[in-house]
């Protein structure tokens, strides 16, 4: 009798947490939707918007210059068109296999002839990460950020590749940087979401991820 009883007791507490549980996914959906329609996104500027109608254009007019894919490529990593940017760079690679040491070469004598055009050094940055010279972009990216210094996509891609060489705390480091200047980065978030995980915040990295999702649901 004492044993049903106290099955019944477990049952209703337990009974009474899904309740709870329930009530709190309900708010906290509905916090979500509030913040997705409530919240400013990161908006592309009207110069880098030219820019990367500029470099569509030139791609449309001749789609087998490889170096016009990886113009555009570069210009679509720093506007947040981070797919097309990829699809982009594995199109100039189809077009041109040796492309990744020409683009370092082409890169490296544009960067020393113009050395304080940050787009060109970040050009440069993307050249060394596809010849696996890794430490290498990351310096690259550190001079965009001197030349930039509000530059969120640079300390973004920094971020990235410090993590996929397992330096974690640099990269949270430079994700929480980039987040500083503008914390409506959905990209960014989901960064600092990854490394979280990786250094098992568990619900650090929930919440960062559910935040770039909240981005994201804003269209950006």
């Amino acid at each position: 009798m004492t044993n049903n009883k106290s099955q019944i007791t477990n049952k209703s507490q337990f009974t009474k947490f899904q309740k709870l549980s329930i009530r709190i996914l309900v708010l906290f959906v509905f916090w979500c939707l509030m913040l997705v329609i409530s919240a400013p996104a990161w908006r592309i500027t009207p110069e880098l918007q030219k820019e990367l109608n500029q470099k569509q254009a030139a791609v449309k007019a001749d789609p087998d210059d490889a170096d016009a894919r990886f113009d555009l490529a570069i210009t679509m990593a720093y506007t947040n068109n981070i797919q097309d940017g990829w699809n982009q760079l594995k199109k100039t690679v189809e077009l041109d296999p040796d492309y990744r040491k020409k683009g370092l070469d082409f890169y490296l004598k544009k960067v020393t002839a113009s050395p304080n055009d940050w787009r060109l050094r970040f050009r440069l940055a993307f050249a060394y990460y596809f010849n696996d010279k890794k430490r290498e972009a990351i310096r690259e990216l550190d001079n965009v950020l001197i030349l930039d210094p509000y530059n969120v996509w640079a300390y973004g891609y920094a971020a990235l590749i410090l993590g996929e060489m397992d330096e974690i705390d640099t990269a949270l480091a430079y994700t929480k940087k980039g987040l500083k200047i503008d914390s409506n980065v959905a990209a960014l978030h989901l960064l600092l979401s990854e490394g979280l995980y990786k250094k098992n915040d568990a619900w650090g990295g929930f919440v960062e991820r559910v935040e770039a999702l909240r981005l994201r649901a804003l269209g950006y």
